[in-house]
């Protein structure tokens, strides 16, 4: 009976203390609150600023519907200025090729817009901060800028050929000045202006990386203090090294060749002009847009496998198969003129006269 007792007197007690604990505190008392201690985690960062890591299906179809325009007004100036020419007559079989040829950097130009458009859909804002489409949307500004000129400006890039019609060029111009401003826009929402004592200003921020990816250009890589496997100093020159088998010297050397070429026509006067395209007067310096925005997509495959990322992702699969699409078309049309589909000996006398004038730059 007493220990029966002695139970309920320890449970009563505890039930006060129960309650007395949960009850309000007395006025003018000062109550310590410990704050609940939750596990340390690491989180990934869902945005960067504003831009936030999320689905943007929005601007997805902005880049598909420029990407559709580019490519549709680059398909339009190629069916004016090359389907005839203008004092000539020429056999359609040439016509046909040398179209065939102008419209070669087309897969090239599909893959870098589905680039853009697919990791804008599933990413969003987030995606065009990353400095692969940062540097891709830079370089179709680039490029549609261009485009735009050449056909504003024909005659001045044509060497004196009117070829459009004031409407249609008028069309065209307005066509690639659109994406070009709303690849730039994406760019300037996607990064912070210059810090300071220029703060506000995007100018030198341009200057600066395009300064910088010059003097990237040059495969890198981080072992440069050990020996490769076989003994050389330097692993980029040891194909059994990763730096030296992995495709950044040949991507390199892509990007340099394809600023070459980009730059060259508007340097030189014809028939020289020609040779990195082989369309002639008429399209061969605005077809440089498209021989720029190559080495671009040259440089984002130099470095990104240069981070180990070649393989990752659909966006460097995309830019892989229509920079090897694009230029493999190019090389096959090449081949088969010189081989004698347009004319033999005697079409390539008549027909390709630049070219022959310039056989080592052409070769």
């Amino acid at each position: 009976m007493n220990r029966l007792l002695a139970i309920a007197v320890l449970c009563l007690a505890r039930l006060d203390v129960a309650r007395a604990w949960v009850q309000p505190p007395s006025r003018g008392a000062s109550v310590r609150v410990r704050a609940p201690v939750v596990p340390a985690r690491q989180v990934a960062r869902p945005c960067v600023g504003k831009l936030v890591k999320e689905p943007a299906p929005a601007l997805g179809t902005a880049y598909f519907l420029a990407g559709g325009a580019t490519i549709a007004a680059w398909v339009a100036c190629t069916n004016v200025a090359l389907s005839t020419h203008p004092f000539l007559k020429l056999p359609l079989r040439h016509n046909v090729l040398t179209m065939a040829q102008a419209l070669a950097p087309i897969p090239l130009v599909a893959a870098v817009f589905k680039s853009l458009s697919r990791s804008a859909s599933k990413e969003g804002w987030w995606a065009m901060n990353r400095m692969t489409y940062r540097r891709l949307n830079l370089g179709v500004a680039v490029a549609s800028l261009w485009l735009a000129a050449a056909a504003y400006f024909g005659p001045v890039f044509a060497t004196g050929y009117k070829m459009y019609s004031p409407w249609f060029a008028n069309l065209i111009t307005a066509t690639n000045l659109a994406t070009a401003l709303f690849c730039f826009g994406v760019w300037l929402r996607s990064v912070r202006p210059s810090p300071r004592p220029i703060a506000g200003h995007y100018i030198p921020r341009l200057v600066r990386g395009t300064l910088g990816s010059i003097w990237a250009i040059f495969p890198q890589t981080g072992e440069t203090s050990t020996l490769s496997a076989n003994g050389s100093a330097s692993h980029l020159d040891d194909p059994d090294s990763p730096a030296g088998g992995d495709g950044r010297n040949e991507y390199a050397i892509a990007c340099i060749l394809f600023l070459s070429f980009a730059v060259m026509p508007n340097l030189v006067s014809f028939p020289l002009a020609t040779v990195p395209t082989f369309l002639g007067k008429r399209l061969s310096r605005a077809a440089s847009a498209w021989t720029f925005l190559a080495a671009v997509a040259s440089y984002v495959l130099k470095d990104a496998t240069q981070r180990g990322r070649i393989h990752s992702g659909s966006t460097f699969r995309y830019l892989r198969h229509g920079l090897v699409l694009s230029s493999g078309l190019h090389l096959l049309l090449v081949a088969m003129k010189l081989g004698g589909i347009d004319g033999g000996i005697a079409g390539l006398v008549k027909y390709y006269p630049g070219a022959l004038s310039c056989p080592k730059a052409s070769i």
